[in-house]
């Protein structure tokens, strides 16, 4: 009987207990699931960020470049334009 009592006393406890440790756990899951959705949303949010940074440090960049190469476009043409009348003007002085 004593063995009956304490097994029926045990399978009590455990019955009682059940319910506590299955909501904890769920909680915790549930927990864990906003979490990791957070840290995922933050991880995108980060990425777009230095996608966005980078792209316009390209954009940037590539004005820079643009403006430098035109600005020696034009100086070039403007040294020819000025050489091709340099002498164009010396050769009617010599004729």
């Amino acid at each position: 009987m004593k063995k009956f009592c304490r097994l029926l006393l045990a399978s009590l406890t455990l019955a009682t207990l059940a319910p506590l440790a299955h909501a904890d756990f769920a909680e915790g899951a549930h927990q864990f699931k906003t979490d990791v959705k957070t840290a995922g949303k933050e991880t995108g949010h980060a990425i777009g960020n230095a996608g966005r940074a980078v792209g316009h440090g390209v954009n940037s960049a590539g004005h820079a470049v643009a403006h430098g190469a035109k600005t020696a476009g034009h100086a070039v043409a403007n040294t020819t334009r000025h050489g091709y009348y340099a002498t164009k003007h010396w050769v009617k002085e010599k004729t």
